[in-house]
């Protein structure tokens, strides 16, 4: 389904958790009243009225009733899923968008999802007619985005190293806590690398040590399972591509129970900058680094899955399962979050 000419229908799965809280926002300031859809009614209007949207419609759909989640995104140009725990709830959303003919796109930040949707997804949509594009998240669209440019600036096949680091060190929310303990043995595994054409398990075979924006010194990293592991190789000459976070992080994590889970605030700390940092190497040794600073990761992933989504509803991305650089022009969606905020940088080392 398209929408060229009007103001795009959008429906969000979810639409009651603290980035969904951002992502309405930023829906009714560009113009667009939602489609919120979930299994309570209460909490749905609780959220679209914190929003101001008052006006927004409630739609009831638990993610085990599929003819009820068809129903409810039928007549929607696009399908947004905000919820937590993607491994575990999110097969369902994209199933039923794709059946009521709904563009799809999601706030995912899981390595096995977002892989399962691109594998899995992909024929069903493009014989529908429909563009999913999944993992759309301050970490994860930055991430693709620039590995596709800065694997343009080496000879390649290059070799690519995906990191996050938080400017604040601010602590995350309760949702983003369940998507973690959902899958705590794949986060603390190191999850996928990407290695001579094939997706691996095991540790980082290189950058083991990386120096962070404004240090000079090298910082001990240690495998984690980032998304454009999984979606750089579709568009991009590499080979090799790890995801890493700060070792003495991952240790923590390690750490992490349900028990502690209880103890952690629905609402996230208020000052959560961060950087997305993606280092490539081309094979004559040639290093560029690309950056993306932002302000908020919540808001700036339900600023970026709100723009995906505004663009799939025109229609112009081809259809079936794709990464972002596959449906968009990099620099151009790159460019359209700098108002908001966020910089962007490439740069030669």
């Amino acid at each position: 389904m398209t929408n060229k000419d009007l103001t795009p229908t959008i429906a969000v799965y979810g639409a009651n958790g603290h980035t969904a809280g951002h992502l309405l926002t930023e829906l009714r300031r560009r113009g667009i009243t939602p489609i919120l859809v979930g299994r309570n009614a209460e909490r749905l209007r609780e959220a679209a009225l914190a929003a101001d949207l008052p006006d927004a419609e409630i739609r009831l759909a638990d993610l085990d009733d599929r003819a009820a989640l068809v129903a409810a995104f039928t007549g929607a140009d696009v399908v947004i899923s905000a919820l937590s725990a993607f491994a575990v709830l999110g097969a369902p959303v994209v199933e039923a968008a794709i059946a009521a003919g709904a563009h799809y796109t999601d706030t995912s930040g899981e390595q096995l999802f977002v892989k399962r949707v691109l594998e899995e997804y992909g024929d069903r949509a493009a014989a529908t007619g429909v563009t999913v594009i999944p993992g759309i998240t301050d970490n994860n669209l930055p991430g693709d985005l620039l590995g596709h440019l800065t694997s343009r600036r080496v000879p390649g096949p290059a070799a690519l190293v995906v990191s996050h680091l938080s400017r604040s060190k601010g602590n995350g929310s309760k949702g983003s806590a369940k998507t973690v303990l959902a899958s705590l043995d794949w986060f603390t595994s190191g999850g996928y690398h990407y290695e001579d054409g094939e997706l691996r398990t095991g540790p980082l075979t290189r950058f083991t040590e990386v120096t962070m924006p404004g240090d000079t010194t090298p910082t001990a990293v240690s495998k984690f399972p980032q998304s454009p592991v999984i979606t750089i190789p579709r568009h991009s000459d590499v080979a090799y591509v790890a995801g890493i976070l700060d070792s003495e992080i991952l240790t923590h994590l390690g750490e992490f129970t349900p028990e502690a889970l209880e103890s952690i605030p629905d609402a996230p700390s208020s000052d959560l900058r961060y950087h997305v940092i993606v280092d490539t190497v081309g094979t004559d040794g040639t290093q560029v680094r690309g950056l993306v600073s932002g302000v908020d990761s919540y808001r700036d992933s339900a600023l970026m899955a709100a723009e995906v989504a505004t663009r799939l509803a025109t229609g112009t991305a081809r259809p079936g399962a794709l990464a972002p650089a596959e449906a968009f022009d990099p620099v151009d969606l790159l460019d359209s979050f700098v108002p908001h905020g966020l910089t962007w940088t490439i740069e030669s080392r």
